[in-house]
């Protein structure tokens, strides 16, 4: 249960993080189908780490389902169940978009939020 937990942070943090990095208004503003700012988009740091970061998101759902699959009673529904614990990372996202790019969050969204953890906790009883 411990690797499942660290390979769920490690996706929620990589996962937010990438996100956060892209929805940078600097970044995504402007004209992106104009070649000079396609390029610039793609060279920019953020960009890269972004990238890199979804890359390593990829990796870490592969190991969770993964670590779903060793155990006999989940091994079954081992991607679904790997897809929901991975919604976790939705209220990861909404809390650092409230943090770093001054999104705020509303109720539906908090309460969106709270049936998440609710179905996660159902699904891995």
């Amino acid at each position: 249960m411990i690797i499942i937990i660290f390979w769920t942070i490690i996706y929620c943090i990589c996962n937010t993080f990438s996100i956060v990095l892209l929805g940078d208004r600097s970044l995504i503003s402007g004209d992106l189908f104009h070649p000079e700012n396609m390029v610039r988009l793609i060279l920019n740091w953020k960009f890269i780490l972004a990238m890199a970061l979804a890359v390593i998101t990829r990796i870490s759902f592969i190991m969770l389902n993964n670590s779903l699959l060793k155990i006999p009673r989940l091994a079954s529904v081992s991607t679904s169940i790997c897809t929901f614990i991975t919604l976790l990372s939705l209220i990861f996202i909404l809390v650092a978009n409230y943090w770093f790019l001054n999104e705020k969050l509303n109720l539906q969204q908090s309460i969106g939020a709270i049936i998440i953890l609710a179905g996660i906790a159902i699904m891995v009883k």
